[in-house]
């Protein structure tokens, strides 16, 4: 179990590094004078996206199996929000990819709330984390 749980953290690290580089290059475009995004930016940002969906599906896969040695009954409803609030996020990073990916290849840029999706999912991952802790201490 030891070997699921080291995959767990590393999903948890993959995806919150995503989120921070990709929040990271948000940042400096602004700071650069915002604009059409520069080549670099269109080019890192589809990775960070691919990085945050790896580690979030990296955490179901690695969750669910932990989840089979535990009754998980006796987590509490603390622990089904989580697993709500985990679905959202992964239901918000897919739905984002799949725009991400429709707006590239019609050479447009990625809808104006984007921006405030992103946000939307940093802020449901940092509650799926305080939950976690809650649940599991």
């Amino acid at each position: 179990m030891e070997f699921v749980k080291f995959f767990h953290y590393f999903g948890l690290m993959l995806g919150a590094g995503a989120g921070l580089g990709s929040m990271a290059a948000a940042i400096a475009h602004k700071r650069t004078g915002g604009g059409p995004p520069s080549d670099t930016i269109k080019a890192i940002k589809p990775i960070f996206g691919m990085f945050g969906l790896a580690g979030i599906s990296l955490l179901w896969i690695t969750g669910l199996i932990m989840t089979q040695s535990v009754d998980t009954s006796a987590l509490g409803a603390l622990f089904y929000v989580k697993l709500l609030v985990a679905a959202t996020m992964l239901g918000v990073s897919v739905f984002m990819m799949v725009v991400a990916k429709k707006s590239a290849k019609a050479g447009t840029p990625p809808p104006s709330y984007f921006e405030n999706m992103g946000r939307t999912s940093g802020l449901l991952a940092l509650v799926a984390v305080a939950l976690a802790v809650m649940v599991f201490g």
